[in-house]
């Protein structure tokens, strides 16, 4: 049963993913202005926080 709720929550995740990426285009973006990163780091980190955005969400909907 281990690998369905795996399955079942990276398939949540992949519906999500779409929907995280503006609050972590924001939440990185504002990173790069407070501390003045690089385009790449930037983009590095909309990446990051998109994913952890996603599973984030994925979880809290397959606990609730």
């Amino acid at each position: 049963m281990m690998m369905h709720d795996v399955l079942i929550t990276l398939v949540f995740m992949m519906a999500i993913l779409m929907f995280a990426t503006f609050p972590a285009y924001k939440l990185s973006h504002f990173l790069k202005e407070r501390y003045h990163l690089s385009s790449k780091k930037e983009n590095f980190l909309t990446l990051i926080f998109t994913l952890v955005l996603a599973l984030l969400a994925a979880l809290f909907l397959k606990i609730g």
